[in-house]
């Protein structure tokens, strides 16, 4: 089958090749999907990279976190799915750029029958992620007022769509005019440059001094103490993403401005498992359960049925074109997302 693999550690354009490899078999709990469409994340510029990600390998490995697709064959426990479209994050977020992908069923959920397969490619990680964080996590409440950092990315298109949905007054960051009026068009009252010398000033005149009450961050490094001092009393912090942290999060912020703004940080971990791996707990991860993705999918999918919430795909690549556009991913060159059309 094709597959595009990271051969060894280093930019996507330099390292990315669309190879023959033998499929893989699921196991226990499994399913294979014949694949439609993948999508390209900030992830998968750490794996060429070699950079920190939550789950590494050495090259040689396919790319591609999540998926949409037809279940093909399962393994013990997971039949059900068979012959079902899904969307569905691929083994250990690897794998998922190939004609056949393997996916724990607890990463498998019914694709949104509104959308077709490019949109529903585009779908799932962005929107597990903004509901889990501001609805599950956050308790973003209506009339609240919400920052999205990167407001025109992948997540962070979700991320307006979700606040509006639950009725809070978004404030998005973007670093163009075509940015901007994305922003704008899935609603955002009011967008921002995202300047970490400026914003902090901008958010608080926007707020009338009393700051976010929610901030979801997708940027990290030195914007993080930053955003910290426009989060309102009682507000909350997300750390969703580390785009502009070379260390990925893993470098430390000083506390003291947390106790001092009387806000709180909330972690957010967009994983689901049917149990929690003692392995893994005592490294410090601890997923949310199955149940918790199910009452989130669920959700979704009635906002999608309603028209309230839909993936921004900003371009459609083939999977040869797809180092290219991972290279653009990397340089802030797209918007919403970026799908990659699998079947031939």
């Amino acid at each position: 089958m094709r597959a595009l693999q990271v051969t060894r550690h280093g930019d996507p354009l330099d390292v990315l090749a669309v190879v023959d490899v033998e499929p893989p078999t699921p196991g226990p709990g499994e399913v294979l999907v014949r694949v439609a469409t993948g999508a390209l994340n900030n992830g998968d510029v750490q794996r060429c990279l070699g950079g920190l990600v939550t789950m590494g390998k050495e090259p040689p490995y396919t790319l591609g976190m999540d998926v949409c697709g037809t279940v093909e064959a399962a393994g013990e426990g997971a039949e059900a799915w068979v012959g079902q479209r899904v969307v569905a994050v691929g083994k250990d977020a690897f794998g998922g750029l190939a004609e056949l992908a393997l996916a724990p069923a607890a990463g498998v959920f019914a694709a949104p029958p509104e959308l077709g397969d490019e949109e529903a490619g585009g779908f799932l990680l962005p929107f597990h992620t903004a509901y889990l964080a501001l609805v599950v996590r956050a308790a973003l409440q209506p009339g609240e007022t919400l920052l999205v950092t990167s407001g025109a990315s992948g997540v962070g298109s979700a991320l307006v769509q979700v606040g509006v949905a639950a009725g809070a007054r978004v404030l998005a960051t973007a670093s163009s005019p075509e940015k901007a009026e994305l922003c704008r068009a899935l609603g955002a009252e009011q967008v921002l440059d995202p300047d970490p010398a400026s914003l902090p000033e901008a958010v608080l005149t926007a707020t009338d001094d009393a700051g976010a009450d929610v901030v979801a961050d997708l940027v990290g490094g030195e914007l993080t103490g930053r955003l910290w001092t426009c989060t309102a009393r009682e507000g909350r912090y997300l750390p969703l993403g580390f785009t502009g942290d070379p260390e990925a999060g893993m470098s430390g912020h000083p506390l003291r401005m947390v106790g001092i703004g009387n806000f709180s940080v909330v972690g957010v971990l967009s994983a689901w498992v049917e149990h929690v791996d003692p392995m893994l707990r005592r490294f410090g991860l601890h997923p949310f359960l199955r149940e918790t993705g199910d009452q989130v999918h669920a959700a979704l999918l009635e906002w999608v049925a309603a028209g309230t919430v839909r993936p921004h795909v900003g371009r459609v690549v083939s999977l040869e074109e797809a180092p290219a556009a991972l290279a653009d991913h990397q340089h802030r060159r797209s918007i919403g997302r970026t799908v990659v059309r699998i079947a031939r």
